[in-house]
C-alpha cells in the first residue's frame, strides 16, 4: 500500500469523504493566510490528512495536526505527509502530546523535542482542603473586580506576555493583542484574584469559567516580583477556597513546569493528570 499512496493539496470537497478524526473544521483552516492541509489518498479513498497554521498570538511556531484512518496506520502515512509540509514550512512544527502517548513517540520519531512541559494539572475537590492547608492563606487578596476599570485586563496582558515571553513570545502585531483582549473579556473577574504586596499586585490568579471546570492560569506580574512565591500562593488559595465554598468539583490549572513560580508550586500540590509536552520538529537541515 505504501507505494501507491498519493500526496496533493486539500480540496474543500474532500471534508465529505473523510470518515476519521475531525475533518469538519479542515474547510475553514484551509482559508485561513498560511494555512497548509493536504491529503494522503489510496485507491481514491482519503487514508489521511494533516494540516498546519500560524496561530494569532503565538507565531515563531507552526502548529500541525496529523490524522490517519484507523486501518491504514503502521504504513508511514503520517510520517510521509508530516515530511511533505516540513518541505513546506518556514517554521519549526509544533504540537501536544500526553506524555507516554503514542502521539508523543510518533513526534519524537520525526526528530521533534520538548520545548516546554505542563506537570499535572488537575485539582479534584476531594484534595481543596490539602491545597489550602499547603498554601498557607489568603490574606491580602483582592478579587480582579475590586480593581478599577481596565486594570483586569492589563494586568492579564501583562503576565500572559512576560509568562510566555523566553520561550514562545507573543506576536508584536494589532491583532495579537486584540486577541488576548478578548481572552480577558471572559474572565470571571469576582472569582480571579490578585495577592498584593505594599497595597501593589504582585500575583495574580485568573479565572476562566469554562463548561467542565474553571480554568485557572496563575503567576506572579513580574519575574523578580517581590515575595513572589508567597504572593502566588495567596492569591490561588483564594481561587481554590472559593471553588470549595461555591461547590466546585474540580479546578483545571493551565501553566508550565518552567513557570518560574507556578512551576514549583504546582509541584507542592496534590493535582492529578498526565503531563502534557509541548513538542516540536525543527525545520529540514
Amino acid at each position: 500500500m505504501t507505494e501507491h499512496v498519493g500526496f496533493r493539496d486539500f480540496q474543500p470537497s474532500d471534508a465529505t469523504r473523510i470518515e476519521f478524526g475531525e475533518p469538519g473544521g479542515l474547510v475553514e483552516l484551509a482559508r485561513l493566510p498560511g494555512a497548509i492541509v493536504m491529503v494522503a489518498t489510496w485507491r481514491g479513498e482519503i487514508v489521511g490528512y494533516v494540516s498546519t497554521w500560524l496561530a494569532t498570538v503565538h507565531r515563531t511556531r507552526r502548529f500541525i495536526d496529523v490524522e490517519v484512518a484507523p486501518g491504514s496506520r503502521g504504513r508511514r502515512i503520517g510520517t510521509r505527509l508530516v515530511e511533505r509540509i516540513r518541505q513546506r514550512s518556514d517554521r519549526p512544527l509544533a504540537t501536544k502530546a500526553v506524555e507516554g502517548s503514542d502521539a508523543a513517540a510518533f513526534i519524537r520519531s520525526l526528530g521533534g523535542g520538548l520545548y516546554a512541559s505542563c506537570p499535572p494539572l488537575e485539582l479534584p475537590r476531594r484534595q481543596f482542603g490539602k491545597a489550602i492547608e499547603t498554601l498557607g492563606g489568603h490574606r491580602e487578596v483582592i478579587p480582579a473586580s475590586a480593581l478599577s476599570p481596565g486594570e483586569p485586563e492589563h494586568l492579564w496582558l501583562q503576565f500572559y506576555r512576560w509568562v510566555h515571553q523566553d520561550w514562545s513570545p507573543v506576536d508584536d502585531s494589532g491583532e495579537a493583542r486584540e486577541a488576548l483582549i478578548q481572552e480577558a473579556a471572559e474572565l470571571d473577574l469576582d472569582r480571579s484574584s490578585v495577592a498584593l504586596v505594599d497595597g501593589q499586585p504582585a500575583a495574580v490568579a485568573f479565572v476562566f469559567d469554562d463548561d467542565l471546570a474553571p480554568t485557572v492560569c496563575a503567576e506572579t506580574l513580574t519575574r523578580d516580583a517581590p515575595d513572589g512565591d508567597e504572593a502566588l500562593a495567596r492569591a490561588v488559595c483564594r481561587v481554590v477556597a472559593d471553588a470549595r465554598e461555591n461547590g466546585v468539583r474540580k479546578l483545571a490549572f493551565d501553566g508550565h513546569e518552567q513557570d518560574p513560580h507556578f512551576g514549583p508550586l504546582a509541584a507542592r500540590l496534590p493535582m492529578e493528570g498526565s503531563r502534557l509536552l509541548l513538542l516540536e520538529i525543527p525545520l529540514p537541515a
